[in-house]
Order: structure tokens, then C-alpha cells, then sequence
């Protein structure tokens, strides 16, 4: 198909999302799309920024570690050798001491009577079933004590969604699913067990933050990116997008990456 007769995609948003469907349509050897981004520089809301005393703050999440294998390639191929490794060193506060992350594997540095508490509800957890909401997960699989002491408070402050209200099929590698015999181990052998995870080593870019990632992305995307367009109306019908600057874009295929809400209130009847 010659290249003007492709259809046109049009992508909103110059987030992670945006950028990863531009570039896989790049690398399919698609030509005819374009990305529509409101701020004046890529990354959205994992972007960072540089304040003028010179400290680079990022929006979104600051540490970098995945298991999936197209975005470790991304990052090799926009960051090389420029990014630090680094082993993850966490701690819980608790009561008057701190205890290392993952609270529930290092009971050792609890209070004699909290982690006796925590052990033996432990012991006594029957398992949880992955289809109930997730906090009577945690209280099935953890017992009373680590749920209230820390599973709860933590993931509300995490998520500040309450535990009742949310699936427990997302946890996988998220939490650590101790069993008694390890925890009461460490509890005994005052051994910290402070490995599990899968961000207990990770990367960090060397300069400019985690948006410096999709910034060097969009470098490669240079000419299919248009900044400083802000979307205030969207005509499926006739397939038009119009623009707070009074310009206007048509489309056959549309690819919002945008809060859904906010798409939906730019839509003609």
C-alpha cells in the first residue's frame, strides 16, 4: 500500500503509552501517524524536571525495574552504559525502631510480644483464595497481626484505595507471600531477609531522572511528535480532533492514551 493511501493514526498523549505505540509502529516500518501531546515536552507523568537550583525531580515512579524484556531492550537502547545500578535498601518505621523491607520476612526487629503476635498468626493463616477482595486476602494468608500492624496501612498509603475495595488477582510479585517456617527461622537465627523482590536491585538513570528515558525516546520519534497541543473536542463521527490553538486534525484511527474521563468529555454528541 503506498504510504499515502495508509491509513492515519493519530496517538494523544506523549506518555510511555504514546510514545511505546509510536515506536512500534516506527520499527513495523509505519509511517503515516503522528503524536499529539499537550505539555511541551514528552514523558507525561513520568517525566521529570530539572528545578533551578539544579536538583532533577521526577512526576512519577523514581526507581526503574521490570522483567519484561522489550522494555529492558528500550532502555539499552536509549540509555546504555548511562544509568546507575543500585541494591534497594528499605526500611519500615515502626513503633521506635525500623524494620527492613519486607516488613513480614524480618520479624526479628519487632517488639517480643508484636512479633509473637505477628509469628503466630502467621502459623495459624489458613491461605488466601485470589478471588476475594484483598483485605480478606491479607488477612487469610498473614493473619491479624501483619495485616493490621503493616500490610494494611502500607498498601492504603500505597494504593489509598481501601483493602476492601480492591482484587487481590494483581498481588503476583507485588507481595511477599512469607510462609511461617522462613519467617520463624529468621526470627530465631536474628537473620535479616531483606533479597525478595523484584526491585531488590534496580537501575536509575545517571542524568535527567526516569523522564530522561522518554525523552531520548522521543528524540528518536523527532518530526511525529507535535507539543504544546492541548485536544478540547473530538468528533468520531466525522473523525476530527480539535485544538485549544483553534487548529483541527482528522484521522482514521485513533489511539488515546489520555485519562479516559477526559476523553470522553471532549466527544460531540
Amino acid at each position: 500500500m503506498p504510504e499515502t493511501d495508509a491509513p492515519r493514526i493519530t496517538i494523544i498523549g506523549a506518555g510511555p503509552c504514546g510514545l511505546g505505540a509510536a515506536r512500534e509502529l516506527e520499527r513495523a516500518g509505519y509511517k503515516n501517524f503522528q503524536v499529539i501531546e499537550r505539555s511541551a515536552g514528552a514523558g507525561g507523568l513520568a517525566s521529570s524536571i530539572t528545578d533551578p537550583q539544579g536538583f532533577t525531580w521526577d512526576h512519577g515512579g523514581h526507581v526503574v525495574f521490570s522483567h519484561f524484556g522489550e522494555f529492558d531492550r528500550l532502555l539499552e537502547e536509549v540509555m546504555g552504559d548511562e544509568v546507575y545500578r543500585h541494591e534497594r535498601s528499605s526500611y519500615i518505621r515502626f513503633a521506635d525502631r525500623w524494620v527492613p523491607y519486607p516488613f513480614q520476612n524480618n520479624l526479628r526487629y519487632l517488639p517480643d510480644e508484636t512479633a509473637y503476635e505477628c509469628i503466630l498468626g502467621l502459623i495459624e493463616a489458613q491461605g488466601g483464595d485470589p478471588t476475594t477482595d484483598f483485605a480478606t486476602w491479607m488477612k487469610a494468608v498473614f493473619g491479624p497481626g501483619i495485616t493490621e500492624y503493616f500490610m494494611r496501612p502500607y498498601n492504603f498509603k500505597v494504593w489509598a484505595t481501601p483493602a476492601e475495595r480492591m482484587q487481590s488477582q494483581w498481588i503476583g510479585e507485588r507481595v511477599s507471600i512469607v510462609d511461617y517456617k522462613r519467617a520463624l527461622k529468621g526470627l530465631i537465627s536474628q537473620e535479616d531477609d531483606v533479597a525478595w523482590g523484584p526491585n531488590n536491585t534496580f537501575v536509575f538513570p545517571a542524568i535527567g531522572g526516569t523522564g530522561e528515558i522518554y525523552r531520548r525516546l522521543a528524540l528518536k520519534l523527532d518530526g511525529c511528535i507535535s507539543y504544546n497541543r492541548t485536544l478540547v473536542e473530538t468528533d468520531p463521527r466525522s473523525k476530527k480532533l480539535r485544538f485549544a490553538d483553534g487548529t483541527e486534525d482528522g484521522y482514521d484511527a485513533l489511539v488515546s492514551t489520555m485519562p479516559i474521563d477526559r476523553l470522553v468529555g471532549t466527544m460531540t454528541d
